[in-house]
């Protein structure tokens, strides 16, 4: 895991008092599924040209204190997931994909180029909820039904930073796609096509278009919503597919 352990020594240089990275690799061994969540984040890094590397890597150690309860170093992920949307830009065949460098005002995190000129994409993530943190915390039963469907919570959320990433969007002068990965409470995702439902149903009704959703990190799901970017070799069209 080239640029993990990379970036893992950089964090330990700059935070010599932090641990979150202690034992690193006794635990991917230890929990199978910490590894194959790391493997998965080193597996699309090394996808990024040095560049791109180098910003995507400054930006997530700008972040590497922020956290969660319940969620350590979310920010720092949050800034890595940022590679996946890379990713998916440059498979699509979109030309001059890079990262953008922070500023002091808010603006998109990755540049491209698309069939109709420049263009820009925001990255966000959804995180499980605070009530699943506190379940994984206890020993307690509890019903599996609580996963049945999204909650409204949840629904919510997602409309908000949808509209957040389009505004973002809209701010920098630009047109653009909103990429957002998902993190839902039900680990097995057992009830995936109940949520696919729900999230389609409320793109069309608030009629989101130019979307990504990526769902976790290793499966390979997903959903398109009025997607019209095109690469420039290519002819655009909207349409939803999933």
């Amino acid at each position: 895991m080239k640029r993990i352990i990379e970036i893992i020594a950089d964090a330990k240089k700059e935070h010599p008092n932090d641990d979150f990275f202690s034992d690193f690799q006794l635990k991917c061994q230890t929990w199978p599924i910490l590894g194959k969540s790391y493997r998965a984040y080193n597996k699309v890094l090394m996808t990024l040209d040095d560049e791109s590397w180098q910003i995507l890597k400054r930006k997530a150690l700008n972040h590497y204190l922020q956290y969660r309860k319940g969620q350590m170093k979310q920010g720092f992920f949050d800034q890595l997931n940022e590679s996946f949307a890379y990713q998916y830009l440059v498979n699509r065949g979109f030309e001059n994909v890079g990262f953008i460098q922070e500023g002091r005002q808010s603006r998109p995190d990755i540049r491209f180029t698309a069939h109709n000129g420049q263009a820009c994409c925001e990255v966000k993530t959804l995180h499980i909820s605070d009530n699943e943190i506190e379940r994984r915390s206890k020993n307690d039963a509890y019903d599996v039904l609580v996963y049945a469907s999204l909650s409204d919570g949840l629904l919510r959320k997602f409309c908000s930073v949808v509209n957040e990433g389009r505004q973002q969007i809209h701010a920098s002068g630009s047109q653009g796609l909103v990429y957002v990965i998902i993190h839902f409470d039900d680990l097995t995702q057992t009830w995936y096509d109940n949520y696919r439902k729900q999230l389609l149903k409320l793109c069309r009704i608030h009629e989101f278009d130019n979307l990504f959703v990526k769902v976790g990190l290793e499966r390979n799901r997903r959903l398109s919503h009025n997607n019209s970017f095109q690469p420039i070799a290519q002819t655009a069209s909207a349409g939803l597919n999933f």
